[in-house]
This record gives structure tokens, sequence and C-alpha cells, in this order.
């Protein structure tokens, strides 16, 4: 699911930095950076110093938030979010706009806030979840925004500790979330027991930094310690990091499979397995499933930009083919999740995208992407190859194919956008115009990622949800068919 092929959105980014000598603000917006391609319509960051919290948040990407050093906020402890739109962003009386859905959220009186809050992943049963607590959540504009009132709610005004309050609140939850927050003199972490989401603890000289993934601690030269277990709650403050767990029975492991294809970054860690060598062994097995065909006129392969370069690397390696920059992706272009409609998406592609004739005219073309979800445009992507020249055209997929939509945070949209769902590979290839269309089976996935099929979350692709079996609109769960 590469850059601008209008595919699903990203998870949103998370950091935290506490302790910095200094301001640690410009700390968490180098992250924040390193994270943007986690999310692109909003940023903010909320600093702490001596107690109290200080936010600066806007639309747009983190460069255009905080584009001068005076945009940021001031404090030797931060914590910052990147953000997309999910189905837990609500519209309660309207649509709200980018800069009021805008992370982290804080909770107490405007003039001295008494909880900031950054979250990726989005709740399943947020409506039940405010039932249980007596709150309504008609009145707020995301699952954070809940997740966030129900926290400070449980700290009873100070009396209750915000590390209590987690573990009071969260186990309630169903759903998907990588938290940092503070209360102003901590910082904490945490990862739901399923651990949907990534975050990992990182080191600065006497600072400690959370983040979403690893490559934004090695963006500010910090070391990677470790990633936070399912369940893990770590307190941040001036005597170190300190462990709980939350207390729910049954929870297993289920790690989003969809960060090692397409999500995170390819100099990432995810798992304790490199995410580059996971998508180059997921370009060799396709290789291994899905050969050239018998034919092929002077075969080359070509990437779609930029996720499935990796993965393209490995194909041309196991099939002793060269690779070729038949598609270039234009400078300063992100990742194309803005745009809804289809027609958004195809106008991102050709905005985004261009074909090189002299790579791909008179050739064999096998066109290798990372993942194929909603295919709105992937039809536009092979008419561009096809416009240059190319002889024929042969898409190689590096994971299955989605047929299934995901609840835990990831925009794929409903079962029915889901371009392969009731279609035969040869169906999909002709109806995107290209020759043959070929996937990488399940197994041959898992396998790449070094990781069990019990370690991670599938169920876009198999339909295995690890918390309940969807039914109708994604926030309608039944609980009656939980797979643990």
């Amino acid at each position: 699911m590469s850059d601008p092929t209008g595919k699903p959105r990203e998870a949103c980014g998370v950091a935290g930095v506490w302790g910095a000598t200094g301001d640690a603000a410009p700390l968490v917006r180098t992250m924040l950076t390193a994270l943007q391609h986690r999310g692109r319509q909003s940023a903010g960051i909320v600093a702490c110093r001596d107690g109290r919290m200080e936010r600066r948040a806007g639309a747009g990407r983190v460069d255009e938030v905080f584009a001068t050093p005076g945009s940021l906020p001031s404090g030797p402890g931060a914590v910052g979010h990147v953000r997309y739109a999910t189905s837990g962003d609500r519209a309660p009386g309207g649509t709200p706009s980018d800069a009021e859905l805008a992370q982290p959220v804080v909770a107490g009186p405007a003039d001295r806030p008494v909880l900031a809050v950054a979250h990726n992943g989005t709740l399943v049963d947020a409506e039940r979840a405010a039932a249980a607590h007596g709150v309504s959540h008609a009145a707020d504009h995301s699952d954070t925004a809940l997740l966030t009132r129900l926290l400070h709610t449980a700290t009873r005004g100070g009396a209750v500790s915000p590390l209590a309050a987690l573990h009071d609140v969260l186990p309630t939850l169903t759903g998907a979330y990588a938290l940092v927050l503070t209360d102003g003199l901590r910082m904490y972490g945490v990862r739901d027991p399923h651990a949907f989401r990534p975050l990992c603890l990182g080191r600065l000289g006497d600072a400690w930094l959370l983040a979403s993934e690893s490559a934004a601690l090695a963006a500010v030269g910090a070391v990677f310690v470790r990633e936070l277990e399912p369940g893990e709650v770590v307190e941040v403050n001036g005597e170190g990091v300190h462990s709980s767990w939350l207390d729910v029975p049954g929870a297993r492991r289920a790690t989003c499979l969809f960060e090692y294809v397409y999500f995170a970054r390819p100099d990432s860690v995810l798992g304790s397995r490199s995410v580059y060598r996971t998508r180059y062994a997921a370009g060799i097995a396709l290789a291994e499933h899905a050969p050239p065909p018998p034919g092929a006129v002077d075969p080359v392969v070509v990437a779609v930009p930029e996720t499935a370069r990796v993965a393209a690397d490995g194909y041309a390696w196991r099939s002793r083919l060269p690779s070729v920059q038949g598609l270039l992706r234009h400078s300063g272009a992100g990742r194309s999740f803005i745009g809804g409609s289809a027609e958004d998406r195809e106008a991102t592609v050709r905005a985004k995208l261009s074909a090189v004739p002299a790579a791909v005219a008179g050739r064999s073309v096998l066109l290798v992407d990372d993942s194929l979800v909603r295919g709105t445009t992937m039809a536009t992507v092979v008419a561009l190859v096809r416009a240059a020249g190319a002889r024929d055209i042969h898409l190689r997929i590096a994971s299955p194919p989605h047929r299934r939509p995901c609840f835990y945070g990831i925009d794929t949209g409903r079962g029915d956008t889901l371009f392969a769902a009731g279609r035969t590979d040869d169906r999909l290839a002709a109806e995107l115009g290209c020759e043959s269309a070929e996937f990488l089976p399940l197994a041959d996935l898992v396998r790449a990622t070094g990781t069990g099929a019990d370690q991670l979350c599938t169920a876009c692709l198999d339909g295995r949800y690890p918390t309940a079996e969807p039914v109708g609109h994604p926030i309608e769960l039944t609980r009656k068919r939980a797979l643990k």
C-alpha cells in the first residue's frame, strides 16, 4: 500500500521526552517529524515545567505547525502526537476541524490543565465503555477525548494518581491504544494488552524517551532500550522508569501485521525484528511463489514508491532481474491518505507519480507493491506504466489480499470497499488492466516477520479478530466469538 495510491491511512504517531537538559519540545518535534509518515493531518506538543503544562497544536504537518523555534512550548518534559483520522474520530453536531482534533488532548481547567494524552489506536467499544462509566460519548470529538475524560474523572481531582487511574480505566476498554501521557509531574507510556500498535522506550543522556517507532529515537541520537510489552504501563519520573501491567485476563498478543508490511519505517524494529529484513524476505518469498511468467520479454522489476521498494529489491534479487526506477515519486509528496474519494485518490496518484518510458518501454514489467487494499487507484498506476510503453504488466503483491476491515486504528474502509473481496485474482487483474496479479500467501508473510501467527493480528487478511467478531458498523461488535 504505497504512498500515493490511496490505500489505508496511517496509524498515528506518539512521542515523549522526560528529564531533558533544557527544553524537551525540540526533541519531540524532531521525533514527530521522523513519525510524519504515520499522520499528516495535525500535530501537537504539550511541554511541562514544575507541574505546569503548555500546549501548542494545529492542523498540518509538523514543520507547518511548529515552523519556528518560538512556536514550541517550553519545559524539560514533553509529549507529542501526529494524527490521521480513524473511525474513532466523531462529529457530534458537525464535523470538527483537524485543528480541533489535534492531540495531545488535555483535561482540567483551561488555564492549568492537569492531564495531557496522546493516543495511537481506536477503541472498538467506546459507546459501551462510556455507558459503563456513567457518561455519554456523544459530546466527544474522538475516542481520545473520551479516554482523557475517563482518566481525568478517575483521578478524582488529584486524590487518585494517574497510574491508579490507568489501571482502573484501561481494563474496561477494548481496542487498540498506545499512549504517551503526562500529568505535568511525570510521564507515562502504555501499550494495550494485545500490543496492536508499537511503542518503544529509549534513553538520551539522563532523559527517557517514548516513541511509536525506534526510528524516531534514532532521529535524535537516542539509544533504543526496548519495546513495551503487551499491557505494560511505564511511569517515568525523577527516579527512573517503573513498570506495571494491566489486569486483562485472556488477552493475547496480536501486533498488527500491517505495521511490518506498510506502516512502519523500514529502519525501525518491531518485535525485535528489522522491518527492512521482513520486507526484503517477503519480496524473496513472493518471487518464489509468483515468479515472472514464462515468455516475459526483457523483464524488469518496478516498485510502486515508496514502501514497496524493499520488497521489490528482494523480488528482483531472487528472480535475478534488474530493478529499475520505472515510477518516480515527486519530491515533497507525502503518503496520500487525505483524499477520501476514489476520484481524489486517482488525482493524487497522477499528481505524485510519473512513469519513466526509458525504463519500461517494450519490456515485461513485474510491478511490485506491498499491499492492495481499496485498489481504486492501482488501475491508475497500471495505466501510467502502460502509457509509458510497457509491453505487459504483471502485478505482484508482497502480502495477501485484504478481505476484511480493520477495527484497531487502520482506516482500511468497510468490507464493501476492499478491492479483493469477492474477486478472483484473474478478475482482479482484468479490472486493474494488467496481465496477471498474484499475492504472497499469509503463511509466507508471517514467516518473513520471524514471529508466530499467534503473536500477530491478521484479521484484515483472514477474519481472525483478536477481540471480537465485528458485525455492521466498526463500533458495533459482538463478544460471542471472541478469539483468544
